[in-house]
């Protein structure tokens, strides 16, 4: 690796300068002549039956061009996974405020809004389940009257979307021999994905009844599928166009509105756009689940787990697409960071009466490892053994065996012996110090964390352009910085420098259909696609040259820009030269690269957290955030430091401000910024990256995924540190400051 001339270095990312100077087009800035408006009127009431919907007025003001509801839509069901979902509340119910109940498209927005104005629902109101306890254990009213009809997940019935366990040796004989048992349960809510840009698309009909889409999406086959499935119509007539996209998280993966705005264009057979205004992205768009985890450990005196229990219910609101993945693939992280021969976890997927629930960066992983690391730091600190100590002694080794199969490598040795190091663990910190004038107590908290580096088939064509350079072509979208690096790795094996290589996404009509940008999945699997697809251009490359250069393929070598024959090394061409000769001789030159799923390959960050407390006012400030995460292989080291210090922030987030609470009413808060609070300049500390490069096998380069990992521990060793700077322990997350001031004042009985 020491050889390598563009992987694995400081790469600004191409897309840079046009976002710099705001040139980039992103789904807003979209243009079409004459597009008319769209807008989509949205349940105010969580849970209700309509009874009659008028939509006369809206129909008669100047400039409207159609107005849907559900007698103008597809009568069928559709889904990811569960067809629970249907058009404008057909089945005649909405389910969470924000629910989409009809759609007006017009010539300009103050008449497109005129019309929503207009229509009039008469809703009967319904009691909403708003307790995912309740919703499992089947008390109450059901979100889903004819859960029969919709293919749920396994073991659904009424509430519950599906059962999911897993299991490995005897818990309860382990149980029973351990020396101490340790039982906690621990809470955490919706979370919006908090992305900059709403989302937004345009949507055009063609005379041949084939729609395109201009979307900000992470996904565009995925939207693509979603659109053609809810419209009833084949693939080929729908094409889906990417735009760039401003933050997406996972929350820009599926179509939640995309399919009404199509059908818009369709009826009124004009160009519709749609912008969704900041409340209807956080009320529509799939919040973060909020889950309820109840944990039960039994360990030894001198700190070894023993067993363990995990019983988890998943909120995912009141749709379930892609609930049974989300949740049955979530079952290993509750027990991957350790050693733990005797574990089960159980775990319901449930609906409720609140947002359609879906990814968010590390999907349940902030909310699992919050519960099993503040878990295990209580236990630590009760037995009298240092929270580094327990974890280094029941850390997962090479060979074990866990709920994910068997253990691959030492990466979580490889991270807590990285972050003892870096966040000086072993040096003692003072309990108190002078901010602003007041006294204010010191903590220190560490916490863990896995993340099961999945990925997904892929695909890509390289092509050889007329003046040498390389040109890539893939259906995975430009985020996270991995086009990037997928322009570092060709630029590499094909010895040339990073400006010649380029990278389109095409759209879903033109480009190889490839995974979408998301899962930490992207750099690794679309990686193997392109070493695949330029190894091919490579091998066409020397076939061109080989004729012109009067040698054989395998006795010609490619460096620095040009072919050369290893025999004789004054027989060579340029790669232009190759290119502008090779209609004559095989036609254009473009290589192709199909790849499946790579195997999981694990990912294991650890971190330490300082932060001071004000006992008085409750304020917490985060002080210093250490992140060690094994990264495998850092194609672009500065890239992935970007991703881990974003990553680390968002915990900060998630441990401290950020959340959608629910009433008992079923009305969720946080629709705006100004409620829904993120982390800001002003709240960022000391932040430190450490790149563990621990190489995995199977792998591009042996990179590992870091996209979603450095979020997962980092609100577990927020809480743990404010537990070790005023001694109260918190089981739910966000806590703000009337959290912490309610707990002082119960600890000291005041």
């Amino acid at each position: 690796m020491n050889k390598l001339k563009v992987a694995g270095k400081n790469i600004p990312r191409y897309d840079l300068p046009d976002k710099a100077v705001g040139t980039a087009k992103f789904a807003a800035d979209v243009t079409a002549a004459q597009p008319l408006v769209g807008l989509i009127l949205r349940s105010p009431l969580p849970y209700a039956r309509i009874v009659s919907i008028n939509t006369e007025e809206a129909t008669k003001i100047p400039g409207v061009r159609s107005v849907l509801t559900s007698n103008d839509c597809p009568p069928h069901r559709f889904g990811l996974e569960i067809k629970d979902m249907c058009w404008l509340a057909r089945d005649g119910y909405v389910r969470y405020i924000g629910d989409p109940i009809a759609a007006v498209a017009a010539e300009s927005l103050d008449a497109a809004q005129a019309a929503l104005d207009s229509i009039k629902v008469r809703y009967e109101a319904l009691e909403p389940v708003v307790d995912p306890l309740k919703a499992r254990d089947g008390k109450g009213p059901l979100v889903h009257k004819d859960w029969k009809k919709v293919g749920l997940g396994p073991y659904g019935e009424g509430n519950i979307i599906g059962r999911y366990e897993m299991a490995m040796g005897d818990v309860g004989a382990a149980m029973e021999k351990a020396d101490h048992i340790f039982e906690h349960t621990f809470q955490t809510p919706y979370a919006h994905s908090g992305y900059i840009e709403p989302h937004a698309c345009t949507a055009e009909p063609g005379a041949d009844g084939k729609i395109t889409i201009w979307t900000t999406t992470q996904a565009p086959f995925v939207i693509r599928e979603q659109v053609a499935e809810a419209l009833g119509i084949p693939l080929a007539k729908v094409k889906v166009i990417p735009t760039e996209i401003g933050g997406g998280f996972g929350g820009k993966i599926h179509s939640f509105f995309e399919h009404i705005i199509a059908l818009l264009a369709l009826k009124s057979s004009r160009v519709v756009r749609h912008e969704m205004t900041r409340e209807d992205d956080h009320n529509g768009v799939s919040p973060r689940q909020g889950l309820r985890i109840h944990l039960k450990t039994g360990v030894s005196s001198d700190g070894k787990i023993l067993a363990r229990e995990s019983d988890v219910i998943v909120d995912h609101g009141a749709y379930g697409p892609g609930a049974p993945t989300q949740a049955s693939s979530r079952i290993p992280m509750f027990t991957s960071c350790y050693n733990i021969p005797d574990c089960s976890v159980t775990m319901a997927s449930v609906y409720t009466n609140g947002p359609i629930c879906g990814s968010v960066r590390g999907p349940c992983g902030p909310q699992c490892f919050f519960a099993t690391e503040v878990h295990l730091d209580i236990i630590a600190r009760e037995l009298g053994i240092d929270p580094l100590e327990i974890r280094q002694k029941n850390a997962i080794r090479k060979g074990d065996t866990g709920l994910f199969g068997t253990q691959k490598d030492d990466g979580m040795l490889k991270v807590l012996e990285s972050i003892a190091k870096e966040g000086n663990w072993g040096e003692t910190i003072e309990t108190n110090v002078d901010l602003e004038g007041t006294s204010w107590k010191l903590g220190r908290g560490l916490a863990v964390s896995f993340w099961r580096g999945s990925g997904g088939a892929s695909a890509c064509t390289a092509r050889l352009n007329a003046d040498g350079s390389v040109q890539l072509l893939s259906g995975s979208v430009n985020l996270t910085g991995a086009t990037t690096s997928m322009c570092q790795i060709a630029a590499e094996m094909m010895d040339i420098d990073f400006e010649q290589v380029s990278f389109d996404s095409g759209d879903t009509d033109t480009a190889p259909e490839s995974i979408h940008a998301a899962g930490s999945m992207l750099t690794r699997s679309m990686g193997a696609a392109v070493i695949v697809a330029v190894d091919d251009l490579k091998e066409k490359i020397r076939v061109v040259a080989a004729e012109k250069l009067e040698a054989a393929p395998d006795d010609l070598k490619i460096d620095r820009g040009r072919v050369s024959s290893i025999s004789t090394p004054e027989r060579s061409m340029s790669l232009s030269e190759v290119a502008k000769a090779a209609p004559g001789i095989t036609g254009y030159i473009m290589g192709q690269g199909e790849t499946q799923a790579p195997a999981f390959c694990p990912i294991y960050t650890a971190q330490i957290a300082e932060v001071a407390v004000n006992p008085d006012s409750g304020e917490v400030k985060v002080l210093r955030l250490v992140c060690s995460q094994d990264v495998g292989f850092a194609m672009n080291p500065i890239s992935v430091v970007g991703q881990m210090e974003g990553g680390m922030l968002q915990g900060i987030g998630l441990a401290l401000m950020e959340e959608q609470p629910r009433d008992e009413a079923g009305n969720i808060y946080g629709g705006t910024f100004h409620e829904y609070l993120l982390p800001t300049s002003l709240d960022v500390p000391e932040l430190k990256a450490v790149m563990v490069e621990n190489k995995a096998d199977d792998t591009p380069y042996g990179m590992r995924g870091v996209g979603e990992p450095p979020i997962l521990a980092a609100p577990a060793a927020i809480m743990n540190a404010i537990a070790d700077a005023v001694g109260t322990r918190f089981f739910e997350i966000p806590v703000g400051p009337h959290h912490i001031c309610e707990a002082i004042r119960k600890e000291s009985g005041t």
